[in-house]
């Protein structure tokens, strides 16, 4: 037949173009999903695809001011990650995980993670924050679990949180510092990845260079401008994503994603956990 090389030339182009075409890199949060997924399916290998050979997870805090806990050890390293994941997904009932809300800003990934047990009553809420480079989980933090201490502050820290924003927007500085308790704490991002904002600011170390660090920042009027892209709440922490804009920097865009610690209305901890500087002064991002 006349057109069977034409058909054949285009069935052979057709078998080539997969090798042509180059596959998306994973995102950091297409990356949690697709652990969260294989939790679920209980799909060992799966799931310890996704893991760097020195993966570290992270407890709960133990520490007042702490925002996660000490490495889990019985965890650390692949061989022991393998064996206990494999004997609790070899469990004859497992838990369903199910990632409701989350952040994504660069190499972190803040989410509101559910657990739900058969052998529970209620399922368990906690916040989470994985660090995804190269396609792999590198490092996963135990933040909060939802309790009896800390459920009934949700609501309020969001409201908190919203209030920081206003207040900051129109340049209230009494409105804004009043938001803070007396002895909060600041803290700063680490040099060390694997350690999260665990540093005590450098600029705020007390009230006192709260109140000057913050009046200084509003004395020129509401110049700085705060969009919250995202935000939730679990227990008394609350994570927020933030678009900061100032006109002092035209065309510079900042997106910092944090976690505050609020209780009766006032932030007794705040974590600046990512930040990324897009614009002007892009070369200019180092602190």
């Amino acid at each position: 037949m006349p057109h069977r090389p034409l058909l054949n030339l285009a069935l052979a182009a057709l078998a080539l173009l997969p090798c042509c075409v180059a596959a998306a890199p994973a995102t950091p949060a297409s990356v949690v999903q697709a652990d969260l997924d294989a939790l679920n399916a209980n799909d060992l290998d799966a799931f310890m695809a996704l893991y760097a050979p020195q993966a570290q997870i992270f407890g709960l805090p133990k520490e007042p001011h702490a925002l996660a806990g000490p490495r889990l050890e019985q965890m650390y390293g692949r061989e022991k990650l393998r064996a206990h994941f494999a004997k609790a997904m070899a469990a004859p009932v497992t838990p369903k995980i199910e990632q409701t809300e989350s952040i994504a800003l660069g190499e972190l990934v803040v989410g509101r993670v559910r657990i739900t047990d058969p052998q529970r009553a209620e399922p368990t809420e906690m916040m989470v924050v994985y660090r995804v480079r190269d396609g792999l989980i590198q490092e996963l933090w135990h933040l909060v679990k939802e309790d009896d201490d800390n459920r009934a502050h949700s609501t309020g820290a969001l409201a908190t949180m919203h209030a920081l924003v206003e207040t900051s927007n129109r340049a209230d500085a009494d409105g804004f510092l009043a938001l803070f308790a007396a002895d909060a704490r600041h803290h700063r991002m680490s040099e060390d990845p694997a350690r999260l904002a665990w540093e005590q600011s450098k600029n705020i170390v007390d009230r006192a260079s709260r109140e000057r660090v913050y009046r200084a920042l509003y004395a020129n009027g509401a110049g700085l401008q705060v969009q919250t892209l995202a935000s939730f709440a679990v227990g008394d922490l609350v994570a927020m994503h933030e678009r900061i804009t100032d006109t002092a920097k035209p065309g510079e865009v900042k997106e910092l994603v944090s976690v505050l610690r609020v209780r009766d209305g006032r932030v007794l901890d705040l974590w600046p956990l990512q930040r990324q500087l897009s614009g002007a002064s892009t070369a200019q991002a180092a602190r």
